[in-house]
């Protein structure tokens, strides 16, 4: 049996929808992947670094990048349905398959270009001071206090509640929402039915940037 710290995986399925070949898609001279596989090698924090895709295409850009995975996602696991939770599950399961272990899963998101290894660095310093009951999750602050919030019908637009709409920003609390950069996790959690409790690791709102439409593309260039 091989025991290791921790496991870096990066899913990039090649059946991209709204951006075609998203994960390979051109980011100031190179695949968006490329920027979230160098931060987890300069951060030197993963025993290894799997990135789970069905493509063909991305593996043989990973050849180049010598880091072809060990194993490729099963189309059952490649559906845009699947959530990432599944795909975490089959990869370690796999690895265990193969008698290696972690103690730390890290979910890496391929098309968030703009976080530094640094911050890698950072959250696992931050997230090694904490008791580990939860994982912990890239956030970022909302612009705007949720509770200003409109809902639309028929056209109209009506607050979602008429009293906090009357708050004053400085009387309202910080809101935060997943930044879609990384999720660390203890290896064990990632079987367990999810408490939706996490830690938070905020980000400069700048950084914060997941690339899911050609709008993000063009904002985060």
């Amino acid at each position: 049996m091989l025991e290791l710290n921790r496991l870096a995986i990066i899913p990039a399925r090649g059946g991209s929808k709204r951006i075609k070949n998203k994960n390979l898609v051109d980011f100031h001279g190179k695949p968006i992947i490329d920027y979230t596989i160098n931060n987890a090698k300069k951060s030197k924090l993963f025993d290894k670094i799997h990135i789970s895709t069905d493509s063909n295409k991305i593996i043989n850009f990973l050849k180049k990048c010598n880091i072809e995975p060990e194993f490729k996602r099963p189309k059952r696991f490649s559906d845009d349905k699947i959530s990432i939770a599944e795909v975490l599950k089959f990869v370690v399961n796999e690895y265990k398959k193969r008698n290696i272990f972690f103690n730390e899963v890290w979910l890496l998101y391929p098309c968030s270009p703009l976080i530094k290894h640094n911050d890698f660095i950072t959250a696992s310093k931050k997230y090694n001071k904490t008791k580990k009951n939860y994982p912990m999750m890239s956030i970022r602050e909302y612009d705007t206090p949720i509770e200003w919030a409109f809902k639309e019908k028929n056209n109209i637009l009506k607050p979602k509640d008429i009293r906090s709409l009357k708050l004053r920003s400085q009387d309202i609390k910080k809101n935060y929402y997943e930044a879609a950069c990384f999720v660390i996790f203890k290896t064990d959690q990632i079987f367990k039915k999810s408490s939706f409790k996490f830690y938070g690791y905020k980000l400069k709102k700048n950084f914060a940037v997941d690339i899911d439409t050609m709008e993000d593309l063009e904002i985060a260039k």
